[in-house]
Protein backbone atom coordinates (compact mmCIF):
# COMPACT_ATOMS: atom_id res chain seq x y z
CA UNK A 1 0.00 0.00 0.00
CA UNK A 2 1.33 3.33 -0.91
CA UNK A 3 1.12 6.01 1.57
CA UNK A 4 -1.01 9.26 -0.12
CA UNK A 5 0.67 12.43 0.59
CA UNK A 6 -1.03 15.11 2.12
CA UNK A 7 -3.37 17.09 0.06
CA UNK A 8 -3.01 19.97 2.60
CA UNK A 9 0.49 20.59 2.87
CA UNK A 10 1.90 22.67 -0.24
CA UNK A 11 5.10 21.89 -1.56
CA UNK A 12 8.40 23.42 -1.14
CA UNK A 13 7.23 25.41 1.36
CA UNK A 14 9.62 26.87 3.18
CA UNK A 15 9.42 26.50 7.41
CA UNK A 16 10.37 29.96 8.82
CA UNK A 17 10.31 28.90 12.39
CA UNK A 18 13.05 30.33 14.04
CA UNK A 19 14.20 32.55 11.47
CA UNK A 20 13.31 35.83 12.93
CA UNK A 21 10.90 38.39 10.43
CA UNK A 22 13.70 40.46 8.80
CA UNK A 23 13.94 44.07 10.51
CA UNK A 24 14.01 47.04 8.78
CA UNK A 25 17.66 48.43 7.73
CA UNK A 26 18.69 51.88 9.29
CA UNK A 27 22.01 54.02 8.95
CA UNK A 28 25.07 52.43 10.70
CA UNK A 29 25.60 54.94 13.48
CA UNK A 30 29.33 53.84 13.65
CA UNK A 31 30.07 54.63 10.32
CA UNK A 32 28.19 58.21 11.26
CA UNK A 33 30.23 58.60 14.64
CA UNK A 34 33.29 57.43 12.51
CA UNK A 35 33.00 60.15 9.92
CA UNK A 36 32.17 62.75 12.47
CA UNK A 37 35.67 61.37 13.50
CA UNK A 38 37.14 62.35 10.51
CA UNK A 39 36.06 65.67 9.93
CA UNK A 40 37.30 66.74 13.68
CA UNK A 41 40.66 64.59 12.55
CA UNK A 42 41.10 66.69 9.69
CA UNK A 43 40.62 70.19 11.47
CA UNK A 44 42.77 69.40 14.55
CA UNK A 45 45.52 68.26 11.60
CA UNK A 46 45.83 71.63 9.88
CA UNK A 47 45.98 73.07 13.82
CA UNK A 48 48.48 70.82 14.62
CA UNK A 49 50.53 71.71 11.42
CA UNK A 50 50.53 75.35 12.21
CA UNK A 51 51.79 75.03 15.64
CA UNK A 52 54.51 72.43 15.34
CA UNK A 53 55.87 74.92 12.50
CA UNK A 54 55.69 78.05 14.61
CA UNK A 55 57.66 75.62 17.50
CA UNK A 56 60.27 74.83 15.11
CA UNK A 57 60.49 78.78 13.86
CA UNK A 58 60.66 80.35 17.20
CA UNK A 59 64.01 78.80 18.33
CA UNK A 60 67.37 78.89 16.85
CA UNK A 61 69.26 79.27 13.29
CA UNK A 62 68.13 83.07 13.83
CA UNK A 63 68.36 86.74 14.21
CA UNK A 64 67.32 88.57 18.12
CA UNK A 65 63.65 88.31 16.40
CA UNK A 66 63.77 84.22 17.73
CA UNK A 67 62.55 84.08 21.48
CA UNK A 68 66.00 81.82 21.83
CA UNK A 69 68.99 82.14 19.65
CA UNK A 70 72.35 80.53 20.56
CA UNK A 71 74.62 76.59 20.20
CA UNK A 72 71.53 75.27 22.48
CA UNK A 73 68.88 76.71 20.54
CA UNK A 74 69.89 75.70 16.91
CA UNK A 75 70.39 72.18 18.80
CA UNK A 76 66.80 72.26 19.92
CA UNK A 77 65.80 73.81 16.41
CA UNK A 78 67.25 71.01 14.34
CA UNK A 79 65.40 68.52 17.02
CA UNK A 80 62.08 70.07 17.09
CA UNK A 81 62.15 70.46 12.95
CA UNK A 82 62.84 66.41 13.07
CA UNK A 83 60.11 65.38 15.39
CA UNK A 84 57.79 68.51 13.96
CA UNK A 85 58.15 65.96 10.50
CA UNK A 86 58.10 62.83 11.91
CA UNK A 87 54.92 63.67 14.16
CA UNK A 88 53.41 65.12 10.62
CA UNK A 89 54.14 62.06 8.68
CA UNK A 90 52.62 60.05 11.49
CA UNK A 91 48.97 62.51 12.01
CA UNK A 92 48.72 62.27 8.16
CA UNK A 93 48.32 58.85 8.42
CA UNK A 94 45.81 58.95 10.74
CA UNK A 95 43.00 60.56 8.01
CA UNK A 96 43.33 57.52 5.64
CA UNK A 97 43.10 54.97 8.66
CA UNK A 98 39.67 56.08 9.41
CA UNK A 99 38.52 56.43 6.25
CA UNK A 100 39.43 53.07 5.41
CA UNK A 101 37.50 51.43 8.13
CA UNK A 102 34.76 53.61 6.65
CA UNK A 103 34.92 52.07 3.77
CA UNK A 104 35.19 49.04 4.93
CA UNK A 105 31.19 49.23 7.25
CA UNK A 106 28.11 48.89 5.62
CA UNK A 107 25.81 51.77 5.33
CA UNK A 108 23.13 50.21 6.30
CA UNK A 109 22.14 47.71 9.40
CA UNK A 110 19.33 46.01 10.81
CA UNK A 111 17.95 48.32 13.57
CA UNK A 112 18.69 46.04 16.73
CA UNK A 113 22.10 45.68 15.51
CA UNK A 114 22.12 49.78 15.39
CA UNK A 115 20.83 50.02 18.85
CA UNK A 116 23.58 47.50 20.14
CA UNK A 117 25.92 50.13 18.12
CA UNK A 118 24.73 52.73 19.95
CA UNK A 119 24.54 50.97 23.70
CA UNK A 120 28.64 50.11 22.88
CA UNK A 121 29.25 53.88 21.78
CA UNK A 122 28.25 54.91 25.04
Amino acid sequence: MRKKECSRAAPNRRNDMGNPPEQPKVDNPMKERLEALKRNVQQEVGKMEKHLKKASQDIGEGTDDKSWIGVTADKWHADAKGNRDRMLREIGKLVPAIQRKIDSMPDKVPANEAKMMRIDMR
